[in-house]
């Protein structure tokens, strides 16, 4: 079959059903997640990035680069993000003390406290809209699209992605108090 036919195979219409899902409740739970943030005069890119570096523990502060590949960003895109919260006073750029040359992000204690105001504030309205899913549901589909998220992004991105998941009660699950 050449290139530019589109396939009618099972398994290939499979694999779009399943993307179009997975966008779909992605879109589905940044809405609802939106009125949330908005509270908090954040976008979720802001909140990815202030979980990210609160879930690395104190002092809460990464390399640019290691933040981008937690978050599948670009190094542009994320510096685009990272000039905002700088602004806001929720991160800095301190000196990197093993290379002179670059600076690692750190969150600002104001930072800390409105990445766990607001990863609270959207888990709670995450909660509200799953609440008519089964728990053992929850955690079958959470077991599966970890799995699933591991061999696309080590296979198609080359990122390991997998181990900056964290694990349900982990560091920003907020719920693990």
């Amino acid at each position: 079959m050449s290139a530019d036919r589109v396939s009618d195979s099972g398994e290939e219409r499979l694999a779009l059903a399943f993307s179009q899902h997975v966008v779909r409740l992605q879109t589905l739970f940044e809405q609802t997640i939106a009125p949330a943030l908005a509270a908090q005069g954040l976008t979720p890119a802001e909140l990815d990035v202030l979980a990210a570096l609160r879930s690395v523990g104190a002092p809460h502060q990464l390399r640019p680069k290691e933040l981008a590949a937690r978050l599948l960003l670009t190094t542009g895109g994320l510096s685009n993000v990272l000039r905002r919260l700088e602004v806001r006073g929720l991160v800095s750029r301190i000196p990197d003390p093993s290379d002179g040359r670059s600076h690692n992000v750190r969150l600002t204690p104001a930072g800390v406290d409105t990445a766990q105001l607001a990863t609270a504030a959207a888990t709670t309205a995450l909660h509200r809209v799953l609440t008519a899913v089964p728990v053992e549901t929850l955690a079958d589909t959470l077991s599966q699209l970890r799995a699933i998220l591991a061999t696309v992004a080590d296979t198609q991105v080359g990122t390991p992605a997998l181990r900056y998941l964290p694990e349900p009660g982990g560091l920003d699950d907020p719920t693990a108090r």
